[in-house]
């Protein structure tokens, strides 16, 4: 039996020739090519400029640094996130100061993160988390470095601006698992000219200032497979909300929590979650016997317990951890297996188990 896989990128002929002119032209490191890569999403975002990197951590890791986080300096972040955004956070010997996320859309809670701002606050890090724009213009009246985490979110739109562009500086990955890939590979854009500078000082080897340089580059041949991907993610977006509206009509009548369509935003389904009532593992185990991997994309802890913190403070989270979880959504989707997937999650519900 062919299972059909969680996350699967779409890769087609333009990424091969984009890719073979490279290798044709010898210039496979950092080059022209990267650059102009950061001049198009730039524009795309509409942010200053921005530096490309080997990944979306580093990219993360270099916002940090342009802002001259120091160590014993406190960074937000929510506890809902994968482990990098945390290790980024650690790279400078900075401290992370947790928060939890609301319940409906799984990104940072705005009063929750208040509660922890102290004098040795310097920056919270905004994860738009699944595709889904957060209520940042809120955040960006505490009076600190926002830092917009767009991993999950290149394309969503807030209050009719891009995220990626309500920040002091936005990251973006471009990992195998993301809306648009180059294998990996990252990349940090800015709406400040000054820190745009700080940022290419900091990367840039040959600049005639010395202090610590960052070898964090992103190749030629990443950057060409990453710029043909941003010319389809246009296409990538409107086939992943054909697949959400079409999940939407098949699962209304179940017994279960669909995504929350923001009020203020355009979400663009990196991930379709589910809340459920039942035991999420039986759901996934018994998806997967029937050909379909469904998954916890945040896994296998949230950040509070690796840091050995009291679940009470966190209890959104906990509440996410245990009944959340995200079913196949990409383009490479065909009518077929959206069928069989549709199929397998109703009779789980309708049936029970």
């Amino acid at each position: 039996m062919r299972v059909i896989e969680h996350s699967k990128p779409t890769i087609g002929q333009e990424e091969l020739e984009a890719v073979a002119e490279v290798i044709r032209s010898g210039l496979l490191a950092q080059g022209e090519i990267t650059r102009k890569f950061e001049e198009e999403l730039s524009a795309f975002i509409t942010c200053s400029g921005g530096v490309a990197t080997s990944t979306g951590t580093l990219a993360l890791y270099m916002a940090l640094l342009s802002i001259d986080i120091q160590p014993g300096d406190e960074i937000i972040i929510p506890s809902y996130v994968c482990r990098s955004v945390l290790n980024a956070v650690q790279y400078c010997g900075a401290k992370p100061v947790l928060c939890d996320v609301n319940l409906d859309d799984y990104n940072i809670c705005f009063e929750d993160a208040k509660k922890k701002i102290s004098p040795k606050t310097k920056a919270i890090i905004i994860v738009h988390m699944f595709g889904s724009p957060a209520e940042i213009d809120k955040f960006k009246e505490l009076g600190l470095y926002i830092i917009e985490d767009c991993a999950h979110s290149i394309g969503a739109t807030y209050k009719g601006k891009k995220v990626g562009s309500w920040g002091d500086l936005s990251i973006f990955s471009f990992e195998g698992t993301k809306l648009i890939i180059a294998g990996e590979g990252g990349m940090v854009l800015t709406t400040s000219e000054k820190l745009l500078d700080r940022l290419r000082r900091l990367k840039e080897p040959d600049s005639l200032d010395y202090n610590t340089k960052y070898v964090f580059r992103m190749t030629n041949i990443q950057a060409a497979i990453g710029r043909v991907q941003l010319l389809r993610l246009p296409h990538f977006i409107k086939r992943r909300r054909e697949i959400a509206q079409q999940y939407n009509s098949e699962f209304k009548i179940l017994d279960i929590e669909l995504p929350k369509i923001p009020e203020h935003g355009e979400h663009i389904f990196h991930r379709y979650m589910i809340k459920i009532k039942g035991n999420i593992q039986e759901l996934m185990d018994q998806c997967f016997k029937k050909g379909v991997k469904v998954k916890q994309p945040v896994k296998p802890y949230p950040l509070h317990r690796y840091l050995n913190m009291d679940s009470k403070d966190f209890p959104n989270t906990e509440l996410i951890m245990n009944s959340a979880v995200s079913i196949p959504i990409y383009p490479l989707l065909s009518d077929e297996q959206l069928g069989l997937i549709t199929n397998v999650i109703r009779e789980h519900f309708i049936k029970g188990i």
